[in-house]
C-alpha cells in the first residue's frame, strides 16, 4: 500500500528534523524499557539525556540495573568510550522483586508524566509508548482487571476474521485511552515446526493463507483503534527449533519456499498498510548467509524495502537477545542494525549499555560508517508515524477516568468472556470423564504462573484455576506446583492422588520458563494408574500431552480463558462446533 501524501505533515517533520542535533536524532531511534510504575532518575535521564524516542512498557517489574536480560549482561566490557562520553543514573533495587499491581486509571497518570517529561525537551517530541500485548503469557500489562484476550492461534481456532478484527479494535481502544501508541504484534510467523520453543500459539498457525487473513484482520483492528501494529518476526521464524533469546538459528528455506510460506503473511500485512515491521534474529541463507535479518542490509533494504515495497517503520526485535549478543556486542549491533535498515532499536536493559549503544551509533555516524542521510531517513519515518497518530497534539493528556471506565466497561468484559468461551476445544476425552461432577473426589494440581505473568489482584493471580474449581465443587484436594513441578512436588502429587478418584490439572506452556512444564508429571500420574484431565494453552504435545485421558485447550493463560475452561469441564456450556485446532498435530 502506497504511503498517503500529507504535505502539511511532511513540512512539519522536515522542519523539526532541520532543528534537531545529532544526539536528538539518534535518541529518536532508540526504544528503552520502562520497568515498573515509579519514576527514578534513571527513567527520567533516559528520556532527557539520551533523548529516547520511545519506551517499551513492563509494569509488572521494577526498574533496576541488576536485571540480566535472559541471563546475559548487555554491557560491552571492551567498549572504548569517546571523549564526550557520559553515563546516566542507574537504580540498584533488587531485581528479584515484583512490581505493584496498578489500575488502568493510575497507569494512565503515570504514562502522562512520562510524556510530559519528553515534551519538555528542547524539540518537544513525544514518546512512542510500546507494549507487548499478544495474548496468552505475552501481555506486559495484566493488572487492574484489564482484559487481555487470546493469542493469534486462538483467533484462528475460532476462525472468524470479523471476530479477530474486533479483538484488535477492543485491545487498541483499551490501550490508546491509557496513552499506549504502538504494539509489538501481530506475530506473522508461520509455525511450521510443532516443537518451535519460541513461537507456538503466538502464531496464527501453520497455514500461510490463514495466517495472512487473520494477521490482516488483527492489524486493521489495532490500527483503526490508533495503535501502530508491528508485524513480526520478519522474514519469519516459524520453522525453527530454537529460541532467539538463547541462540542464533539458521532457516535454510530457499527463496521459492519463503515466498510461498514465510513471506505470505508479511506481504499481506504490507498490502493492508501495517505501520511497523519487527525483524527476526535469524540467518536466512537464501538472502544473506552471513548476517541475521536484523543486521542484514540484503534482507531489510533489499527484500523488505525494495522487493516488498514496505514504506513504514522497521523495528528491531530486542537487540540484546543471545542470538545477537553472542556474536556482536550491543553498541556495535545497534550501529549495524541502523545501517542495515532498522529505524527503531529496541534495547531492553537498565544499565550502562543504554549509553554505550547511544554512543556506538553516534561514533558510527561521525566516522562516516552510517551516512547522515540514513539517520535522517529513519528519524523521518519515526516522526511521521507520531504525527499521523496525533501524538504532537494528544501526548500526555489522556484522561485516567475514561481509561479506567472503558477497560472495565460491561461491553469489554462481556466480549472478553465471550471470546474465551469460543476459543475452547475438547481435544480428547478417551474415557468420557467430562463433564466433571462433584460426587467424585478430585485432586486439582495448578501450576504457579511466574509473577511477571500475573496481575497480582483478585482478577488475575496465581490460583485462578483452583479458585474456579471450588466454585463448582468442594469435593477437592488443592495443590500447586512450580510451573514445571520439582521432584519433591511430583512426589507430593503422586501421594495426594491416592486419595482422589480423578486428577484435574493445568499443563500450560510458556517459552520464558526454561525448566519446562508439567508434561512429566502427567506421565508419572498415568504410570501410577490415575485418570487425568488436563487444561492447556498449547495444542502441541508439550501441552496436550499424549498420556492425558482428557484434554481441553483454551489457547491462553489469561484469566477469562482459565475460568472458561473450568466452566466447560463441568458442562456449564458446550464448546463451539466451529472452533478447531488450526494446526496439524503428529501425536
Amino acid at each position: 500500500m502506497a504511503e498517503k501524501s500529507n504535505p502539511k505533515r511532511d513540512a512539519f517533520v522536515r522542519g523539526l528534523i532541520s532543528k534537531m542535533s545529532l544526539e536528538a536524532k539518534i535518541g529518536q531511534l532508540l526504544t528503552f524499557t520502562q520497568r515498573g510504575t515509579m519514576l527514578t532518575p534513571s527513567n527520567i535521564e533516559q528520556i532527557t539525556k539520551l533523548h529516547c524516542g520511545g519506551l517499551c512498557l513492563e509494569p509488572y517489574a521494577i526498574e533496576t540495573s541488576k536485571n540480566l536480560y535472559w541471563g546475559n549482561s548487555q554491557i560491552d566490557p571492551n567498549f572504548k568510550p569517546p571523549e564526550d562520553y557520559f553515563t546516566i543514573s542507574n537504580t540498584y533495587f533488587s531485581g528479584s522483586l515484583p512490581g505493584i499491581s496498578i489500575t488502568p486509571g493510575d497507569y494512565t497518570k503515570f504514562l502522562n508524566k512520562l510524556q510530559q517529561i519528553a515534551l519538555s525537551r528542547p524539540n518537544g517530541i513525544p514518546l512512542h509508548i510500546v507494549i507487548d500485548f499478544e495474548g496468552d503469557f505475552k501481555n506486559d500489562y495484566m493488572a487492574g482487571g484489564i482484559r487481555q484476550f487470546i493469542p493469534p492461534m486462538g483467533m484462528t481456532a475460532i476462525g472468524d476474521e470479523k471476530t479477530t478484527y474486533k479483538i484488535g479494535l477492543t485491545i487498541a481502544q483499551q490501550l490508546t485511552k491509557m496513552g499506549i501508541t504502538q504494539m509489538y504484534s501481530p506475530v506473522c510467523d508461520v509455525n511450521l515446526n510443532p516443537k518451535n520453543p519460541e513461537i507456538g500459539v503466538r502464531s496464527f498457525g501453520d497455514d500461510p493463507q490463514d495466517c495472512a487473513k487473520h494477521a490482516v484482520a488483527l492489524i486493521k483492528g489495532l490500527q483503526d483503534g490508533n495503535i501502530a501494529a508491528s508485524a513480526k518476526h520478519f522474514p519469519g521464524r516459524g520453522d525453527s527449533a530454537t529460541d532467539a533469546h538463547d541462540v542464533l538459528d539458521v532457516v535454510k528455506a530457499d527463496k521459492k519456499r519463503m515466498w510461498e510460506v514465510e513471506l505470505v503473511p508479511f506481504k499481506a500485512a504490507i498490502d493492508a498498510g501495517v505501520r511497523c515491521i519487527m525483524t527476526g534474529h535469524v540467518i536466512y541463507p537464501a538472502y544473506d548467509d552471513q548476517y541475521p535479518a536484523t543486521l542484514s542490509e540484503k534482507v531489510l533494504t533489499g527484500l523488505l524495502r525494495e522487493e516488498l515495497g514496505f514504506k513504514g517503520v522497521i523495528v528491531s526485535d530486542a537487540i540484546g537477545m543471545a542470538a545477537i549478543l553472542k556474536s556482536w556486542p550491543l553498541p556495535r549491533a545497534c550501529a549495524m542494525a541502523i545501517k542495515a535498515g532498522c529505524d527503531q532499536i529496541l534495547l531492553k536493559a537498565d544499565d550502562e549499555s543504554r549509553t554505550q549503544c547511544f554512543f556506538g551509533i553516534k561514533m558510527a555516524v561521525e566516522s562516516g560508517e552510517i551516512p547522515m542521510e540514513r539517520i535522517d531517513e529513519a528519524v523521518e519515518r519515526v516522526l511521521k508515524l507520531k504525527y499521523d497518530q496525533g501524538l504532537f497534539k494528544t501526548a500526555g493528556q489522556m484522561d485516567p477516568e475514561k481509561a479506567q471506565k472503558f477497560a472495565l466497561s460491561k461491553p469489554v468484559v462481556d466480549f472478553s468472556w465471550d471470546i474465551a468461551k469460543k476459543a475452547l476445544v475438547v481435544m480428547r476425552d478417551n474415557k468420557n470423564l467430562l463433564p466433571l461432577t462433584s460426587d467424585k473426589k478430585m485432586l486439582v494440581i495448578e501450576q504457579r504462573i511466574p509473577y511477571e505473568f500475573t496481575g497480582k489482584d483478585p482478577y488475575m493471580h496465581t490460583h485462578m484455576f483452583c479458585e474456579r474449581m471450588v466454585e463448582h465443587s468442594h469435593n477437592l484436594i488443592l495443590v500447586d506446583t512450580d510451573f514445571g513441578a520439582t521432584e519433591e512436588e511430583m512426589a507430593e502429587c503422586l501421594e495426594l492422588a491416592k486419595q482422589a478418584d480423578l486428577v484435574v490439572m493445568t499443563n500450560y506452556y510458556a517459552r520464558i520458563v526454561k525448566t519446562g512444564n508439567n508434561a512429566k508429571l502427567v506421565k508419572k500420574l498415568k504410570e501410577a494408574g490415575h485418570d487425568v484431565v488436563v487444561v492447556t494453552n498449547h495444542p502441541y504435545e508439550i501441552g496436550a500431552t499424549a498420556e492425558a485421558d482428557a484434554v481441553v485447550c483454551n489457547f491462553s493463560g489469561t484469566p477469562d480463558s482459565i475460568r472458561a475452561a473450568v466452566d466447560l469441564l463441568f458442562g456449564e456450556f458446550q464448546p463451539s462446533s466451529t472452533t478447531k485446532v488450526p494446526v496439524k498435530l503428529d501425536f
